[in-house]
This record gives C-alpha cells, sequence and structure tokens, in this order.
C-alpha cells in the first residue's frame, strides 16, 4: 500500500493530529488517550473523532492502510498510530 504521496490532501487538523499523536507516542512507547491529544492541540475530542474518520473513509476510498487505530479502552478513547500512520507523520514532519 502507498503512503502519504498517494493519499489523498490531509487537512490542517490531520496533520497536526498525526504530528502530535507521533511525538506523544514516541514519548511514551504505547497508545495515547484521546482527551491528551485534544488538550495539546486545543480541539475538541468530539472534533479529533470526526477527523480521524473522515482521513480513515478517505484512505479506505484511496484503498489505503488506516494510519490511526482508536480504541476505547476502560471508557477512554486510546489512539496509535500504525505503521503507515507513523510513515505519514514523518514525511509531514519532514514538509
Amino acid at each position: 500500500m502507498g503512503t502519504l504521496s498517494t493519499a489523498p490532501a490531509l487537512s490542517p487538523l490531520a496533520q497536526h493530529l498525526l504530528t502530535a499523536l507521533a511525538q506523544e507516542q514516541a514519548r511514551t512507547g504505547q497508545a495515547v488517550p484521546l482527551v491528551r491529544i485534544a488538550k495539546r492541540l486545543d480541539a475538541p475530542a468530539s472534533s479529533l473523532l470526526r477527523e480521524l474518520a473522515m482521513l480513515n473513509l478517505l484512505l479506505e476510498q484511496a484503498q489505503q492502510l488506516a494510519w490511526v487505530l482508536a480504541q476505547a479502552v476502560d471508557g477512554r478513547w486510546m489512539l496509535a498510530l500504525t505503521a503507515a500512520g507513523a510513515a505519514a507523520a514523518a514525511q509531514i514532519g519532514e514538509a
């Protein structure tokens, strides 16, 4: 499957989300609570979940693997980059 170069154009919020998630995940080595990313980006958690849903839909339409996995763990949404998401975040950081 392709990477960022063949993926749909990302919104600024999606770019910031991927970058922040990559930084937090690199720091902790594990999935990151949605509320931590929301606070860091000063954005409502619901907006981030909608952005993730749209991103995953666009990636699916482009026959790409998901970049971010969202999972409810003990009542909290946790976000984790996939390998494809980490590669996309690295490309965003280089741009």
